[in-house]
């Protein structure tokens, strides 16, 4: 089993922040009915919401799969709240049987910058997450995908503030 992380953006504004997480699946040894978890542990002060795939969530808020058909999850990362570092771990743990019915439990970790949000201006954005966010959220532009399993996500309704920074929402928000 392979799990790649990757994010929208390598850094994120300590106040007002949002970022996606995009969890790939690359399954190779597994029984076709195997279900899995994913676990993901964010430091103190970054949020994460429902996963916009709309998997099936866990009391523990783990993420539940089926690895015969699930290949990837898409996370919407946020601070409420201005946090008070420059760098935090974010770890990603998948728990699966493979053929042999054993458990086995894979655990990736990346750093996510924080920075003030005037640190912003050169920013490299990943394409394909942000593209991956778009076919997830408005699954008609996938038309490659099944009509049976097309789940309908609305966005969540931000709070327009004004302050230092809001010039940078408008610059860095992605609208569905």
């Amino acid at each position: 089993m392979i799990l790649n992380l990757r994010l929208a953006k390598p850094i994120m504004e300590q106040e007002e922040g949002m970022n996606h997480l995009w969890i790939q699946l690359f399954p190779m040894n597994f029984s076709p009915n195997d279900k899995a978890e994913i676990l993901i542990d964010l430091p103190d002060g970054l949020y994460r919401a429902p996963n916009l795939n709309g998997y099936e969530e866990s009391s523990s808020n783990g993420i539940l799969l089926d690895l015969s058909q699930d290949k990837d999850v898409l996370l919407e990362l946020y601070t409420q709240f201005p946090v008070n570092f420059g760098g935090a771990p974010i770890s990603v743990r998948l728990r699966y049987h493979d053929s042999e019915n054993n458990w086995n439990e894979l655990i990736r970790e990346l750093t996510l910058q924080f920075v003030n949000g005037d640190e912003m201006d050169a920013l490299e954005i990943d394409e394909q997450v942000i593209e991956r966010v778009k076919e997830i959220v408005n699954p008609a532009a996938n038309l490659s995908s099944s009509h049976d399993d097309l789940v309908n996500i609305r966005p969540r309704i931000y709070e327009v503030r004004s302050n230092a920074y809001a010039y940078l929402e408008k610059k860095y928000r992605i609208d569905y």
